[in-house]
C-alpha cells in the first residue's frame, strides 16, 4: 500500500462517518460509527508510520484506548438514557389477603 492508497483510504472513512451519522441517527449509532473511526484512523495512521519510517506499534497500542475516550464522551447521553427509561412498579391490587388468596393457605386456616 503506498502514501496517496493511505491518503484515499483516510479520506474515504471521514466520508463514511459523516454519511453514516445523518439526521436520523441514534446516540448509539453515533458512538459506533466514532468508535469506528476513531479505531480506523489509528490504523490508517500506523501504515502511514511505517511507511514514513516510524514505528507503527505506537499507533496500534493506543488505539484501544483512544477508542475507549469515545465510551467516555458519550457516558453521560448514556447515564441520561438509562434513568430516563420508566422504572419498574409492582402491580399493586385493591383486594386484600384473604380476597386474593382465599381464607386457606396450605392447610391452615386464616
Amino acid at each position: 500500500m503506498s502514501i496517496p492508497d493511505i491518503k484515499q483510504i483516510m479520506i474515504g472513512r471521514i466520508e463514511e462517518l459523516f454519511a453514516s451519522i445523518s439526521g436520523n441517527s441514534s446516540d448509539a449509532d453515533c458512538q459506533f460509527a466514532l468508535k469506528r473511526y476513531l479505531m480506523s484512523n489509528y490504523s490508517d495512521l500506523a501504515s502511514l508510520s511505517f511507511w514514513i519510517g516510524c514505528d507503527a506499534n505506537v499507533f496500534q497500542r493506543e488505539c484501544v484506548a483512544a477508542a475507549d475516550l469515545v465510551d467516555d464522551a458519550f457516558f453521560e447521553i448514556m447515564r441520561e438514557i438509562e434513568f430516563e427509561a420508566p422504572a419498574y412498579r409492582p402491580v399493586y391490587s385493591t383486594m386484600n389477603r384473604e380476597q386474593q388468596f382465599g381464607s386457606v393457605v396450605e392447610g391452615a386456616r386464616l
